[in-house]
């Protein structure tokens, strides 16, 4: 992964300081790691719709039509959905990479990576209004179900979702919203992307900060870090301590990881002529949660899939779906009360190299004016409690309030 300054299209001095908002129009895209902030802006090519199962090959012809075209080093950007059935991918006009400038290890606020005005949270007393689908009984009840069907034997564990949407009094700042967003999670994959319907009025805008990588691709290296497992932070430093080490020898969460990283690995291997996968998760935290993490890394066979075909065979993992997928999508569409969009879905870049990184599309909202649409799941598995569960979905709803300067959980 280059982090020099490099564009494609035909304004080769194009520089991109202004993260993506509403309005900004196809190809506005952001994705910020510790390494590296990619920007881009305007639409050559939108990327055709594509079966489930084929967006990463449509993603691959249309940048070899791309080259083939002229564009000497070509991107496709943007987000897939959970269901594959909803993908805005566009081989954006301009791109701009830059080194991320250092972010700070731990929970001190880093210097923003972002190009962004500095800018205070919401007014204390700002009125915003919200909706939660479901209420929290509703979402206890079909957490209750969810555990009936797991003893019942339809399936190990099923991910079930929360979403609240908020309207706020005047159109939000996403700059100022994705700074506060990296300044909560130094280490996670900040994003913004316009995932506008042409066929509807109005646009829409991606963002979060995501804790975990689905694939990334350097040449013939392929990387996943699956995260499953997680308990709330604590303010006080003993018990904040003392919930990462009970996280790490939970039985219920080991086993719930163990799903995750046994399926990631499994689908993995077919593409690696060698796999490495740590026998026990490692512990790790964001502002607001601990979890459990596993990295894994192969080496690819050759000829290698593209970083979003690798994305594409990964997605979904159990760790925003369940096990068995099949059994786990059923359960999802019975128990939840909204369509996921393009959350758990992934989201980020792939050259015409086949390099690139897709983290999961969580932590994350979309933006349309003054509405902002924020989701939040737990995974459900034999031990799960449901008051344990609305706990964890409300803990994880926090990131992204706390970065529109909100505190109250719905």
């Amino acid at each position: 992964m280059t982090s020099t300054p490099t564009s494609a299209g035909p304004d080769p001095d194009v520089s991109v300081d202004v993260p993506p908002g509403p309005g900004a129009g196809p190809g506005a895209f952001l994705f910020s790691t510790r390494e590296m902030t990619l920007r881009t802006t305007g639409g050559r090519t939108r990327v055709p719709g594509a079966s489930p199962g084929s967006v990463g090959a449509m993603a691959a012809a249309t940048l070899a039509a791309e080259r083939a075209a002229g564009n000497p080093d070509p991107l496709v950007v943007g987000a897939v959905g959970f269901a594959h059935g909803e993908a805005r991918l566009v081989v954006p006009a301009h791109v701009h990479r830059t080194p991320t400038v250092d972010r700070v290890e731990g929970d001190a606020p880093p210097v923003p990576p972002l190009v962004a005005p500095p800018s205070a949270p919401a007014s204390v007393g700002t009125r915003w209004d919200f909706r939660a689908e479901p209420p929290p009984p509703r979402y206890a009840a079909a957490v209750a179900r969810a555990l009936e069907m797991i003893a019942e034997g339809e399936f190990e564990k099923v991910v079930l979702a929360r979403a609240a949407t908020l309207t706020a009094p005047e159109p939000l700042d996403v700059a100022a919203v994705l700074e506060r967003l990296a300044a909560r999670n130094p280490s996670g994959y900040v994003f913004a992307a316009d995932v506008t319907d042409p066929d509807v009025d109005g646009r829409r805008t991606l963002l979060g900060n995501s804790p975990e990588l689905l694939a990334a691709r350097r040449g013939n290296v392929v990387v996943s870090h699956p995260l499953a497992g997680t308990a709330p932070r604590s303010p006080d430093p003993e018990e904040d301590a003392r919930r990462g080490e009970v996280l790490a020898r939970s039985t219920k969460d080991l086993r719930e990881h163990a799903l995750v990283v046994d399926r990631v690995a499994e689908r993995l291997e077919p593409f690696c002529t060698s796999l490495e996968v740590p026998s026990s998760p490692s512990v790790t935290r964001t502002a607001s949660l601990w979890h459990l993490g596993t990295r894994i890394e192969g080496t690819l066979r050759d000829p290698a899939p593209t970083s979003l075909q690798l994305a594409e065979a990964l997605h979904p993992t159990p760790a925003v779906c369940g096990e068995p997928t099949d059994a786990a999508r059923a359960a999802i569409e019975e128990l939840e009360e909204f369509p996921r969009g393009f959350y758990t879905g992934l989201v980020g870049w792939c050259d015409a190299a086949g390099d690139g990184e897709w983290a999961v599309t969580i932590r994350c909202a979309e933006v349309a004016g003054r509405a902002v649409r924020v989701y939040a799941g737990a995974g459900v598995v034999e031990g799960s409690r449901p008051e344990a569960e609305l706990a964890e979905t409300a803990a994880k709803f926090r990131t992204l309030l706390s970065a529109l300067g909100l505190e109250a959980t719905p």
